[in-house]
């Protein structure tokens, strides 16, 4: 039950934290007096290991210097020195925690919110001792209720949560708040105390006034309050009242509040039940479509859907793979066939296996190792399987995936558990590591077995692997949990679609100039009307719809900019990016929905700036290398007070895992989890989730002084609390149109002062795992799409600059209906050994089945296999090779584009036959978008099967977002194969095209080629024509074919 890395993937960036106990060993420091002696005052023996930080504060605390807290000062220096080592402390916990003093409590409650949490949590076991402490002056109760408010400003919810947990269970706590206002408001009373010294007392009106804020802070971060806080607030209500009419006002409702559920939308969780598992059609009946026009009724109604929908969207997929397992199982197949899943994988057996029974130096922090293959194992305990299926160069068992371990596909009994490390050695084998997260039995097996508990450990499972990534879910599900009405971002726009007039950034009104300048031209943001318009498009080589949008990104707080294929969406990304850096001392966020975007985009912006960081690990361009955040984690140290508070909170965790052992061995006569281990699990979630909110504390050290913070979605998803201690203003999102509404809103936070949403919703939209929540509950309604159905503004830029003109025809005005060539598109030259730049090859030949489900949106809701058309496969790589050895073209400038998954995988078995071929690439449409190639080869694939009966559909490719994909990629030549009798009788948009197609007479059932020699046409139907032409000597083809 570790933390999970923070970063993409394949990233390390908390390496500094994954030490092994004896890493961890520290010295005192010379100047503490006692080094060489133990404690009876005896020379020690020089081979005695280091003593550890704990120990240090229990042993010598009374020795050290307490001056101002002079002992933790020396304990943080010894730890911060490169040759320190700490080791786990081995002797009982102390009886007695000091007590931090008020007078040091009152400084560090002056310092900056971070600042403040760190100097406590250095000091953490003696702030809880605090917190619990029998006696409070009126002086403390006020230090520390301040502090509380102060502390639940930062989003490091799961360690706020534990202080303010502390502090409401202590009644001592709520005797003395009640007894301060039972007292007369006669002004100042005097001390009953020795000291001569006369402090004065606190006011009243004060300390009701933090009170009220304690109350409702305490509320959100403990939903469910202790009994003796709401019956303090009944009581304070009667006896003390507020002379404040708004203090009064605000007691009233706190008074209601504490007594209050949580709204339903909150109590949500993402993790799956049996029930959910097993029947899921209630669940289905109670979702809500997404609004696709109109407002939220409020923040919850808008969380109840989305909340709902992510679930399902996760939920579904697996829930239908259990039922195909089942009726697998159910039919006792005895042919020896193994279960090919559908968005599942299942593993049997597999044990769990816990680390008294593993090597303690390899299994480290992790709680749970999972053995994938313990039948199998020879002598050296060694998988050969699993070594053998590579699986570390796969996606499979990636970090934060699902995996579900039962009894059987019936689900007696249920473990949910978290993918928490996947050490690539460990994998090859056969191991993983997981963090369970939930434990369920059936009502009926524990009726039947009152005094039975849940065997977990070293007895045959079966394992549920998820295909479905389960971590994005997660950690947007976990985000929007934590939204409000008083921290929803952007509300006025997201929930309640309040079309609102000029609306400034937001960071304008903070004092910031509003005159901007670009290239010395000075231009007002508050008089957007008075720009210099020619000089300012002349100087950022912007045409005229491209300033429009330029103008409106740089003047209003939540905008949106449409580019349709070509006109530059990055373009003008880069421009109003160079114009915000120039100008403004803000932090720039910057989010794109793939790796690929992000390094176009950013290898753009350092041309402006170095103050650059590149979230993740996933970067491809050798240009971004120094930017990313493991070289920064490698060339910078660890701010002292956090490596102590790491180490403090490892040790916790570490204490917590020998516990989980000791209360396993304990009760293997009981044989099974017992409600103590239950619980020992859930404080060890918290204390996983506090240790990685810890890790994101010093991420944020790293990378806050930069102005450009780069991040793909899926990372920001994943680090919501990242985003929210980063607290940046300026959030540019590219290929919005194409992100989940949540997943922007995710990345989004209270602190967001400009949105600028880049995108186009004529191309494709956001992907779903499930096909029935796109077509019935619109999930894959962008917000950016959302926007513009209600009518809020939106530039459109209106210049494209990569088609050639007769290839943009075939998407004006069907698709844009103003959509204007670039001078520089009509000059492109014509594409060597073709009669023309533009064709659609049409034709009747059948196509088949591919391999299950792999198609990218499950075709037809999923349902239906992945199809492959051979003909247009072989046909298309017989024109590739032909287009090669002209001569005029590399591999590179060719790209062969399919709608399926199965027709791309037919190419590249079909690839490796043709070395010629090698290093053109293939790729599915929807993993497409956004790029572009001289040349593009498209196969349509859907053709009919030809067997008699069988219904004619050529699924997704009727959607009009998918069509416009496809047909804008290329710049000089664009051949495509596909049965244009069949596409244009199942849908109007190809009916439209095909009318474009044969008005250019660029259609046809053969492919017109010419002859590099003397100019002449020769026309090919089959792929069998193309091999004949590879017998030719020279250029000329004039004889071979006389059609």
């Amino acid at each position: 039950m570790s933390n999970s890395k923070n970063l993409e993937e394949d990233d390390d960036c908390d390496d500094w934290f994954n030490k092994d106990e004896e890493d961890f060993v520290v010295k005192l420091p010379n100047q503490v007096g006692l080094e060489g002696f133990d404690e009876t005052g005896e020379k020690e023996d020089a081979e005695r290991p280091g003593t550890s930080v704990r120990e240090m504060l229990e042993n010598f605390k009374f020795a050290l210097n307490d001056v101002e807290g002079n002992y933790v000062d020396s304990i943080k220096h010894a730890a911060s020195d490169r040759s320190a080592k700490f080791d786990l402390p081995k002797g009982p916990p102390g009886k007695y925690i000091q007590t931090i003093p008020l007078t040091k409590l009152a400084n560090i409650l002056e310092n900056e919110t971070l600042s403040m949490f760190a100097d406590l949590y250095v000091q953490k076991e003696e702030f809880l001792s605090t917190l619990a402490k029998k006696t409070y002056g009126e002086e403390l109760l006020l230090v520390l209720m301040k502090m509380m408010n102060k502390l639940s400003t930062i989003p490091l919810y799961e360690t706020v949560k534990q202080f303010f947990g502390v502090l409401l269970e202590q009644p001592h706590f709520w005797e003395q708040l009640l007894k301060f206002f039972q007292q007369p408001a006669d002004g100042e009373k005097k001390k009953k105390k020795k000291s001569k010294v006369v402090r004065p007392t606190v006011a009243r009106n004060e300390m009701m006034e933090v009170l009220l804020k304690f109350l409702a802070e305490a509320k959100r971060h403990v939903p469910a309050l202790p009994l003796r806080a709401v019956e303090f607030c009944g009581k304070l209500k009667r006896i003390a009242p507020p002379d404040d009419k708004a203090q009064a006002g605000l007691l009233q409702s706190l008074a209601q509040n504490v007594l209050q559920h949580e709204h339903p939308a909150k109590k949500i969780s993402i993790y799956p039940t049996i029930q959910e598992l097993n029947d899921g059609t209630s669940t289905t009946i109670n979702l809500k479509q997404n609004i696709v026009k109109g407002k939220y009724q409020s923040v919850e109604h808008y969380l109840e859907i989305h909340l709902n929908l992510l679930k399902e969207d996760f939920l579904i997929p697996l829930r239908t793979g259990i039922e195909k397992y089942r009726k697998f199982v159910d039919a006792k197949m005895a042919s020896g066939k193994s279960f090919v899943g559908e968005n599942i994988r299942v593993h049997y057996p597999v044990k769990l296996l816990l680390p008294s029974t593993v090597n303690r130096r390899t299994a480290k922090e992790q709680l749970i190792l999972v053995d994938l293959d313990p039948t199998e194992r020879g002598y050296s305990n060694q998988s050969a399987r699993y070594k053998r299926l590579a699986l570390p160069n796969t996606k499979r068992f990636m970090n934060g995936s699902m995996v579900l371990f039962c009894d059987g596909p019936e689900l007696n009994e249920l473990v949910v558990a978290v993918i928490s490390n996947r050490d690539a050695a460990q994998l090859l084998n056969g191991y993983i590591y997981v963090e369970l997260i939930r434990l369920e039995q059936r009502k009926e097996v524990q009726q039947l077995a009152v005094n039975h508990c849940m065997n977990l450990f070293n007895r045959p499972l079966l394992m549920i692997e998820s295909e479905i990534f389960f971590e994005p879910y997660h950690q947007t599900f976990n985000a929007l949990c934590r939204l409000r009405e008083d921290n929803f971002p952007l509300k006025s726009y997201i929930v309640d679609v309040t079309l609102p007039g000029k609306c400034l950034p937001g960071y304008l009104y903070q004092g910031a100039a509003h005159l901007f300048n670009y290239a010395g031209i000075q231009f007002d943001l508050k008089k957007p009307d008075e720009w210099p318009t020619k000089a300012l498009t002349a100087a950022a080589g912007l045409n005229g719809s491209q300033f429009e949008a330029y103008r409106m990104a740089l003047t209003n707080r939540f905008s949106l900019i449409q580019g349709p294929p070509g006109t530059g969406k990055t373009f003008i990304g880069l421009r109003i990016v160079e114009t915000l850096l120039a100008n403004t001392d803000e932090q720039i966020l910057l989010i794109c929905l793939t790796n690929h975007a992000l390094d176009q985009f950013l290898c753009g912006v350092t041309r402006f700036t170095d103050s650059i960081v590149r979230m993740g690990g996933q970067s491809k361009h050798p240009l971004l290398d120094a930017y990313n955040v493991k070289q920064l984690q490698e060339d910078e140290r660890i701010d002292r007070r956090l490596r102590i508070s790491y180490y403090n909170a490892k040790q916790e965790y570490l204490k917590l895992v020998e516990r989980f052992d000791a209360l396993q061995q304990e009760q293997e006569s009981l044989d099974g989890m017992t409600q103590a281990m239950e619980q020992c699990m859930e404080e060890l979630l918290e204390a996983s989730r506090r240790l990685n909110e810890l890790s994101q504390l010093n991420t944020l050290r790293l990378i806050q002084g930069f102005r450009v913070v780069a991040m793909t979605t899926t990372f920001a998803a994943r680090n919501r609390t990242l985003l929210e201690l980063l607290r940046t203003s300026i959030v540019v999102i590219e290929e919005a149109a194409e992100v989940l509404e949540a997943h922007i809103v995710a990345s989004l936070t209270r602190h967001t002062a400009q949105c600028i949403l880049i995108g186009d919703h004529k191309q494709l939209r956001p992907t779903t795992s499930t096909y029935v929540l796109s077509s019935r509950y619109r999930m894959d309604l962008s917000l950016f799409e959302r926007m513009i159905n209600n009518h809020f503004s939106v530039a459109t830029m209106t210049v494209q600059h990569r088609m050639r003109p007769e290839m943009a025809d075939l998407l004006r005005p069907l698709i844009y209906p103003v959509l204007e060539d670039a001078d520089t598109v009509a000059t492109r030259p014509s594409v060597t050994g073709m009669m023309r730049n533009l064709f659609f090859l049409t034709h009747n030949f059948p196509e088949g089945a591919g391999t299950p489900n792999d198609s990218p949106m499950g075709d037809d809701g999923g349902d239906e296999k992945s199809k492959k058309n051979i003909f247009e496969c072989r046909f298309l790589l017989g024109l590739c090779e032909y287009l090669l050895a002209q001569g005029s073209y590399t591999p590179e400038d060719i790209v062969i584009l399919t709608a399926y998954n199965g027709q791309m995988l037919q190419f590249v078995a079909e690839k490796k036959n043709r070395p010629s071929l090698h290093g053109v690439r293939i790729a599915v449409i929807d993993n497409y978008q956004g790029e572009e190639s001289k040349i593009v080869l498209l196969s349509l694939v859907r053709s009919g099967s030809g067997e008699n009966g069988a219904a004619e559909t050529i699924g997704f490719l009727a959607h009009e977002n998918r069509i416009c994909v496809a047909l804008s990629r290329a710049r000089e030549g664009f051949y495509i194969v596909g049965n244009m009798m069949l596409l244009a009788k199942c849908s109007k948009t190809w009916h439209r095209i095909e009318g474009k197609l044969r008005e250019q007479a660029a259609i046809g059932d053969s492919l017109p080629l010419q002859c590099a020699v003397h100019g002449q046409a020769v026309e090919v139907k089959t792929p069998e024509d193309f091999e004949e032409l590879g017998l030719v000597n020279g250029r000329c083809i004039c004889g071979l074919l006389q059609r």
